[in-house]
């Protein structure tokens, strides 16, 4: 069972058959709400497969309670309508599916849980699953590691999670559908954040981790003396509370290619069974790891200690240095030394004695950004008086984890050279004179001018071409023209050549490029998906003016709903992107079918009246 479009098909299909069925033997009845799960292929332990509620006749529920199901980790879920005709009697159906994560191998029963549709309670059927332990192989492996295995409350701890497949099953698409469980992300010991830094550069793409989508980083090594693809997923934990944390094992499943078959011809299920290879079910799980977490002492904690556990360090610069009482100077402060940063808070510059008494700084100021591994806080100060020598020293609390003590470092002062503001008063406006101007007399010759007779005075004024090519007054009647036409060309050369109007141009041509290369270039492809989002990212590039580096799917949702304020839009933008990424790892998580490519172009189209 390949991809997960093809997937959502099939339990609809079979969803709507059993429906229909129920429909026809009660014609009569009112709303009918039933729980159903995917029984098309296996279920196995530690993988998320799909739960359904199906209210027939019925609106979307209103509220759905979830609660029974709380020990599978129900994710949000999607929802679907669809309506049918039989025996002359119309049905509508409105379906949510849920991804609920299946425990360890044996037989379950799914609770009924209460769907309220139109104010009015119902109960779902209790439901039979059972759970099947994925096959093993050494084509797959899994490790798990932590930065440090030691560390203080507070202290942020990096977690790599490392997946092995040999490349030549990737290259032969004989994988699918992989699927990432890190159990102990959910059990509420640790604060949670992605990392600021690692593996920017590496190419990135989007698997399901604990049934939610995220990033992660690929590239290509020996691994056990095996050409790999490297999958790793990173997060930062930052522990909550102290003691010895037990962290279990984290698994991964996948689909692999085991045998050859052949294609369907049945036109229903083509697509579906379609596929060269038959697959089945492979799982590996990494070794548990334990993670020993010790209490922050009180024993010397600094006064502006808010939680920082490292080992950091703080600079300071500002512009300009000489300036006169009242002008701006911006304060420039940079803090690195940790891989995570993002708890580090602004400097309390109001709690430094010199400062207050030295300068004025607004209540107001921007969030720090990280920038070349360092966090950044940028803020104007204005020196009040006329002796202030310099910027003083900036603090910096932190535990030192090295030492296994509370430090406090500073940044170095910085000099500056304020002088005094003369102040204008109404007297020296008053006191000013102001200039006078005199007026000088021109002496003007005068008397008659000489009268000649002569006939040397007559001057013989006949036309010639010759001297009409080299006349000043004919010169600038034929070159006044010429120069206008060779300057006219020369400015619609800069102007149309000017990168202002290429960026016009490249804006008002995004679309019609993107659809051409969809609906053309991406069907006479060997991997549709991969042009489909090419088209997708330079769409984003050529549009919005952004840069043409490593733009993710949920980097061009973004700049979608920035754009258009649209979340529909974006969201659905974002989900085809991550769709086309996901099927280098799932081959048929995105099929470029006519009606997909008649969606994109849609949507697109879409964006385009939104901005406009």
């Amino acid at each position: 069972m390949r991809g997960t479009g093809n997937l959502k098909a099939l339990i609809r299909y079979i969803v709507y058959g059993g429906l229909l069925c129920l429909t026809a033997g009660q014609a009569s009845a009112g709303v009918r709400v039933q729980a159903q799960v995917d029984r098309s292929s296996p279920i196995y332990s530690d993988s998320r497969f799909t739960y359904s509620i199906v209210v027939a006749d019925g609106r979307q529920p209103e509220n759905v309670d979830l609660a029974p199901l709380k020990n599978y980790s129900p994710s949000t879920p999607s929802t679907q309508s669809r309506t049918s005709i039989v025996n002359g009697r119309t049905s509508s159906f409105q379906i949510l599916s849920y991804q609920l994560l299946s425990p360890a191998k044996g037989t379950f029963t799914l609770p009924s849980i209460e769907v309220t549709v139109d104010g009015k309670s119902y109960q779902t059927n209790p439901v039979t699953i059972s759970v099947v332990e994925p096959g093993t192989t050494k084509q797959i492996d899994v490790a798990m590691k932590l930065s440090s295995q030691t560390c203080y409350v507070g202290q942020p701890v990096i977690l790599t999670l490392s997946f092995y497949v040999w490349t030549d099953i990737v290259r032969a698409d004989q994988i699918a559908n992989i699927g990432i469980q890190i159990p102990f992300l959910d059990d509420g010991n640790f604060y949670q954040e992605a990392v600021d830094t690692q593996f920017r550069k590496v190419k990135q793409t989007v698997l399901p981790i604990n049934g939610q989508k995220e990033y992660v980083y690929q590239d290509q090594l020996l691994h056990k003396g095996v050409d790999c693809l490297r999958i790793r997923f990173t997060r930062v934990l930052i522990p909550k509370k102290p003691g010895v944390l037990n962290l279990n094992s984290a698994s991964v499943a996948a689909d692999l290619a085991v045998g050859q078959k052949q294609q369907s011809r049945n036109r229903f299920f083509g697509d579906f069974f379609g596929s060269q290879y038959e697959y089945k079910r492979f799982g590996v799980q990494s070794d548990p790891i334990q993670l020993q977490v010790q209490a922050l002492p009180q024993e010397g904690k600094p006064a502006d200690f808010y939680g920082l556990v490292g080992n950091y360090t703080i600079s300071a610069d500002a512009t300009p240095k000489e300036v006169n009482v009242g002008d701006p100077i911006t304060l420039t402060i940079h803090i690195s030394g940790s891989q995570y940063l993002k708890p580090v808070q602004w400097p309390k510059l109001e709690k430094i004695p010199q400062m207050t008494e030295s300068f004025k700084m607004p209540s107001e100021r921007s969030d720090g950004k990280i920038q070349n591994n360092a966090k950044v806080f940028t803020q104007t100060i204005r020196p009040n008086r006329d002796d202030v020598k310099q910027i003083p020293p900036i603090p910096l609390s932190f535990f030192d984890v090295s030492k296994g003590r509370y430090r406090t470092v500073y940044t170095k002062p910085i000099p500056l050279q304020v002088s005094p503001t003369r102040i204008v008063t109404g007297s020296d406006v008053e006191s000013r004179q102001l200039p006078t101007f005199g007026k000088k007399i021109k002496a003007v010759r005068e008397g008659l001018s000489a009268n000649y007779t002569s006939l040397d005075a007559l001057v013989n004024q006949h036309f010639s071409p010759l001297i009409a090519l080299t006349s000043p007054a004919f010169i600038f009647l034929y070159a006044v023209p010429l120069i206008g036409l060779l300057s006219s060309a020369a400015v619609r050369y800069i102007v149309t050549a000017s990168p202002h109007r290429k960026n016009a141009n490249r804006r008002r041509r995004a679309r019609s490029h993107a659809v051409k290369r969809i609906r053309h270039d991406a069907v006479d492809h060997e991997k549709p998906s991969q042009q489909v989002l090419l088209a997708l990212k330079q769409y984003i590039v050529d549009k919005f003016g952004k840069p043409t580096g490593s733009l993710t799917a949920m980097d061009c949702g973004s700049i979608i709903f920035e754009k258009t304020n649209d979340g529909e839009l974006s969201a659905l933008y974002q989900e085809i992107m991550e769709e086309t990424e996901a099927s280098e790892y799932s081959p048929m998580a995105f099929k470029l079918t006519t009606e997909k490519q008649k969606e994109i172009i849609e949507l697109i189209a879409k964006i385009e009246k939104k901005v406009k």
